[in-house]
């Protein structure tokens, strides 16, 4: 059988069949050619020219791998996923169900903008990458064309596979049969074991490590009130299962929240931010500004939201070009010489913003917010995280814990929002500027498990199989577990432009003076 060999940094060999169907192909490779096809689209190319990270290659040097990579990565484990639950009979998939699998997980990423998620807050109202990669797929356009053309050729009724697709993205049915969501965005899916081993790899720490073979070994299907759901055996695989989810808790807080990062981020959001404030003030976007910007900026100005096509044109090449050329242009306005200075500090990593500090309230301790340091019981455990994280005494921290607090700040920098603050400029003189351009309020709210104490209508947990052959919620059985759930991060920082610290602290003092420090 004719197939096509993808060398992976992480996955090692990823396999896709040219002949797809008959008595010898293997359930799960049913349709491949289709994956094939849509591989080479435009559409997921782009996705070379997407980093994973975003400006986090700015702090972790060898963080530039793609989020094409990463699409081949979770087609990868979806395909083994489904091989798993496929073993003895333990579920049914219909062919046209598990090619619709591949190709949401080969497409769950296409939707992401230039720096990643950073480009979803570049200005509001702009639909997310899920949206996004929906209009991407279902679109009139060429992906659209090969589904129409392999669906004809494989005998499946194209608007009821393009349903499944969509019921995948967005599901809308309840039915007794497997979810195909639980394979591409859930508790324990393709997506989140790929970017976790991907991208401990890539940025070099150790902390996205689990055991993928013997989690995969685990995997099982039974019913849970009535239909299938994806459990791990306890038997085979709790401590690969405790390993994922504490992997992806100290990724966040070593890599995705990087204090560095966020505010790479931040600046990120901030440089589109003038681009409006000049093309407002001035009627016009800065020079040098690729046409491919205006043509999506100059929609979304409208009020609109941007064509696909309009989208599509934009990747890390077409914004790192223009960053680099705002960075050496000959500024003609004093905001043109500010959107200079900004494009020079995100390029040469220059002057990264500064964090306030902030004296927390001793009497937050009802949140258990978990800092850093775990213990062997849930009860040491929850004790610890206190001790670090809230004193009796109050403490200097860039970091705000206490929801009432959060909603202070962020009410504060809202409506202070077009407050003018005089900022140095590279002349020496001074440019007064929105406050709203010069800080930011960064919320985290951040959990590595979905715990159901706080997450009943939201995801579903995941299902272990316990000794005594029971299938109950991860939490329920795994102390572990139960804690890295509980113990939410709903934390805050504010980003500050380095120039103008002190006249934003003079600024907020008067609202928030009891808590700055």
């Amino acid at each position: 059988m004719s197939r096509k060999v993808f060398r992976d940094a992480v996955h090692d060999m990823i396999i896709l069949h040219r002949h797809d169907h008959g008595p010898e192909c293997a359930p799960v490779n049913w349709g491949d050619a289709l994956i094939l096809d849509l591989i080479d689209t435009p559409q997921l190319q782009r996705l070379r020219r997407i980093r994973q990270l975003g400006p986090a290659a700015k702090i972790y040097p060898s963080a530039e791998h793609s989020r094409f990579s990463h699409s081949l990565g979770t087609l990868h484990l979806a395909k083994r996923m489904m091989e798993q639950v496929l073993i003895g009979g333990q579920t049914r998939l219909a062919p046209k169900e598990i090619l619709a699998i591949k190709v949401a997980a080969l497409f769950h990423d296409v939707g992401h903008g230039p720096h990643s998620h950073a480009f979803e807050h570049i200005l509001p109202d702009l639909p997310n990458h899920e949206t996004w990669g929906w209009r991407i797929l279902s679109e009139p356009g060429i992906p659209q064309t090969l589904i129409q053309r392999h669906c004809e050729r494989l005998a499946i009724p194209l608007k009821q596979f393009m349903a499944d697709l969509q019921d995948i993205s967005a599901p809308s049915r309840r039915t007794n049969q497997l979810s195909g969501r639980a394979f591409i965005s859930s508790q324990l899916d393709a997506d989140r074991m790929d970017y976790l081993l991907r991208d401990a790899h890539f940025t070099g720490v150790a902390y996205g490590q689990f055991d993928l073979e013997w989690l995969l070994h685990s995997i099982t299907v039974r019913p849970v009130d009535g239909r299938p759901r994806i459990c791990i055996d306890l038997d085979k695989g709790p401590a690969a299962l405790e390993s994922y989810i504490f992997a992806r808790d100290h990724m966040y807080r070593q890599v995705y929240d990087h204090k560095t990062v966020r505010a790479l981020e931040t600046l990120l959001v901030h440089i589109f931010g003038l681009i409006d404030w000049i093309w407002t003030l001035e009627g016009q976007p800065p020079p040098a500004t690729p046409v491919e910007l205006i043509t999506f900026l100059d929609q979304a100005r409208q009020g609109n939201i941007p064509t696909t096509d309009a989208f599509l044109a934009l990747d890390d090449t077409v914004v790192d070009y223009a960053l680099g050329r705002w960075a050496n242009l000959v500024p003609q306005t004093p905001p043109q010489g500010e959107l200079r200075l900004r494009c020079r500090m995100f390029c040469h990593r220059q002057s990264i913003y500064r964090r306030l500090t902030w004296s927390m309230p001793s009497s937050i301790g009802n949140q258990k917010q978990l800092t850093f340091g775990f213990a062997k019981t849930t009860e040491n455990m929850e004790q610890n995280a206190l001790d670090l994280g809230m004193s009796e005494q109050p403490q200097a921290t860039d970091l705000i814990h206490d929801p009432e607090l959060m909603i202070r700040v962020e009410r504060f920098f809202r409506e202070h929002g077009e407050t003018r603050i005089p900022t140095p400029q590279e002349d020496g003189k001074s440019l007064e500027i929105p406050l709203r351009l010069l800080a930011r309020v960064d919320r985290i709210h951040r959990s590595p498990y979905a715990h159901l104490q706080y997450n009943t209508q939201g995801e579903e947990p995941i299902y272990v199989i316990t000794q005594e052959d029971m299938v109950q919620p991860a939490e329920q059985v795994s102390e572990l577990v139960h804690f890295l759930g509980q113990n939410r991060r709903r934390l805050a920082r504010v980003f500050v432009d380095p120039r103008v610290v002190t006249p934003i602290r003079h600024l907020a003092s008067e609202r928030l003076g009891p808590w700055l420090r």
